[in-house]
């Protein structure tokens, strides 16, 4: 496990598994029970992606981690609590963190969003694929900036898909493209702008396999919206 670059608003750590643990993330990947999703972002540009049904861990976490569950989990739990310029303390700004299995074939992607709202402090992308070829795509990037520098940055108007490209023309930072190397691990602050670049068609049969999670203070409010709902609005807002 090595830190192999950190910005403002995200860390990249390679080799994060070892072996086993590794073997039985991967493991995740074979079980049934993958939907065919569309994207929140702009179902007509992204394409589908395949979702596993999601866990979460809430008040049980400790400060050594979850304690008696998967090794691959245990090692996440641990790099949220160590991470507090990213996440905070757990219980005074977090409580939950949320683990759901992502493939993503050729041809799709998720557009340009935040992950504003819904109580986040921050998500991180596990890469789980046993090998990609950087040809094809599949990049995350980011714009490594404070929200707060961005002030003043034109969102325009339209959609939430045209607000954030019109965003983006205006501003003056380029984004970050960090490749989906199999074992490498990105944290990222909330409320980064950020994307799945398309997978090239000449991935083939590749899939782009991530272990993706939230890290967030549980705000549920009986009479909100539906998750679905709730994310879609936050999706679209800078």
């Amino acid at each position: 496990m090595r830190v192999s670059q950190r910005g403002k608003r995200f860390v990249v750590i390679d080799d994060f598994l070892d072996e086993a643990k590794l073997a039985a993330a991967r493991d995740m990947l074979a079980r049934p029970g993958f939907a065919e999703v569309e994207s929140v972002i702009s179902p007509e540009e992204d394409g589908v992606a395949f979702r596993a049904k999601g866990i979460q861990f809430r008040d049980e976490l400790s400060a050594a981690g979850v304690g008696g569950r998967p090794g691959h989990y245990e090692e996440l739990v641990r790099i949220v609590h160590r991470e507090r310029e990213f996440y905070g303390e757990w219980r005074a700004d977090w409580n939950r963190i949320a683990f759901t299995c992502w493939k993503y074939p050729a041809g799709s992607r998720l557009g340009w969003h935040n992950d504003a709202g819904l109580g986040r402090r921050g998500e991180f992308i596990l890469f789980l694929h046993e090998s990609w070829r950087p040809s094809w795509g599949g990049e995350l990037m980011l714009l490594d900036v404070d929200p707060e520098e961005l002030t003043g940055v034109e969102a325009g108007s339209g959609t939430p898909v045209a607000r954030m490209e019109a965003f983006l023309d205006a501003c003056p930072v380029s984004p970050v493209a960090i490749a989906p190397k199999p074992n490498r691990l990105v944290l990222v602050k909330a409320e980064t702008v950020h994307q799945i670049h398309r997978v090239d068609e000449t991935a083939g049969d590749a899939l782009r396999c991530t272990l993706t999670g939230f890290v967030s203070q549980d705000v549920r409010d009986p009479n909100a919206p539906s998750a679905r709902e709730r994310m879609a609005e936050a999706l679209g807002v800078l």
